[in-house]
């Protein structure tokens, strides 16, 4: 089996949840046993730089790397919105880039081309006339539903405005890509069951789920009592309005009743948000490490307003048994996973962060029912072997 996934950035260094899920599917799909050859070709951005010694090193694995411009630039922006095209998606497709994966493509025969996101499933189209392989789109998330919950949530009128249109724009693009007959898909793999719901009502492409792994981990959460933590990148505006959330609603009320409570905030740029220095909250800017930043602060907290797919960080807190208090949009896409109250408003999300503070017996409760989910759901064998049926079945 002879396999070639495309991906709009370079899934190591894993800066951020995208990365990471991109790694877990190139490191699953390594460890099928009927794979022979793993060809992975990913874009890279000023943001996203290509570092080629991060892969892992693999008998069956080639990458190949084609740099693009993804920056905004204002006209092509106001060209885009004057002609009510997707710039979020535009910017990711350039002739030159197709060219080098349709030549990959006529020097091997590919059983599977598999496209990380909706910002490489803009090629498939491109590829189809040049390829007998099933062509997989995996689906991280509803893009468009992102532009549309951060613009519900903008009180800039004219931010707000521009916001809906990006939204718009983008919701044509992505049904065009689901559509069975315009996107030359032949089968829609989501990480996300909600998402994987809402795209089987609007397409006849076949769709299946398949969450993302997650490592075992030797890590346990220290169950800190006075510790709440969230960490993600904080170049992607749902992760700052989390966070400005988290400091303006929740944490002066726990403050008020445990002056010694800190909010713990790590990731890319989180050090670098002036308006986040202040008493009880503490930034540590990149950490190596996630996991064992999760396991060491405490209460695993998210106050995500927008965004849509499996968040990441989420899982991984699952998987050192953190015990954790969430929005319903951060978990949102989980399967089965009834056994959490997920908080609409802060009132509630207050209460229980004050019960997981304030009672030991409650916070080794939730940590190991957290634990137990994950390894019934995110076990790198898991969903290893959820794949290779999927591969075999198509």
């Amino acid at each position: 089996m002879k396999i070639l996934i495309i991906s709009h950035k370079p899934p190591y260094p894993s800066v951020d949840g995208g990365c990471l899920a991109m790694a877990r599917l190139l490191e699953d799909t390594l460890a099928l046993p009927t794979l022979s050859q793993l060809d992975y070709f990913c874009l890279s951005t000023q943001k996203h730089p290509f570092d080629s010694t991060a892969f892992p090193t693999h008998e069956k694995l080639r990458v190949f790397e084609q740099q693009i411009d993804t920056r905004v630039h204002p006209l092509g922006a106001l060209t885009a919105l004057l002609k009510q095209e997707s710039y979020n998606l535009s910017r990711f497709y350039q002739t030159e880039v197709a060219q080098k994966i349709i030549a990959l493509c006529k020097a091997t025969t590919y059983d599977f081309i598999i496209f990380e996101s909706l910002f490489t499933a803009v090629y498939a189209k491109t590829l189809r006339p040049h390829t007998a392989a099933k062509l997989i789109y995996r689906s991280h998330n509803i893009e468009h539903q992102i532009w549309k919950d951060l613009a519900r949530s903008t009180r800039n009128l004219l931010k707000r405005w521009y916001l809906q249109q990006l939204a718009y724009t983008l919701k044509w693009a992505e049904r065009s890509i689901w559509s069975e007959d315009q996107g030359c898909l032949n089968l829609i793999l989501s990480i996300s069951m909600q998402d994987a719901l809402m795209i089987e009502g609007q397409t006849l492409t076949s769709i299946k789920y398949l969450p993302a792994s997650i490592p075992e981990s030797a890590l346990e959460s220290t169950l800190e009592t006075k510790k709440l933590c969230f960490i993600g990148a904080f170049d992607w505006q749902p992760n700052i309005a989390s966070v400005d959330w988290l400091i303006k609603y929740v944490l002066p009320k726990l403050v008020a009743k445990h002056p010694e409570v800190q909010l713990h905030i790590a990731g890319r740029n989180s050090d670098q948000i002036q308006r986040w220095q202040q008493p009880n909250v503490v930034c540590h800017g990149f950490v190596p490490d996630s996991k064992a930043f999760i396991a060491n602060h405490g209460v695993f907290v998210s106050g995500l307003q927008a965004g849509s797919g499996v968040k990441m960080k989420v899982l991984e807190a699952l998987s050192v048994g953190a015990p954790m208090v969430l929005t319903a949009k951060s978990a949102e896409g989980l399967s089965h996973f009834d056994y959490k109250n997920l908080h609409q408003f802060a009132s509630s999300f207050i209460e229980e962060c004050l019960m997981l503070i304030e009672d030991p017996e409650k916070r080794s409760q939730d940590a190991a029912a957290n634990k137990q989910y994950y390894s019934a759901h995110f076990a790198p064998q898991k969903v290893q072997s959820e794949l290779q049926h999927i591969l075999q079945q198509l």
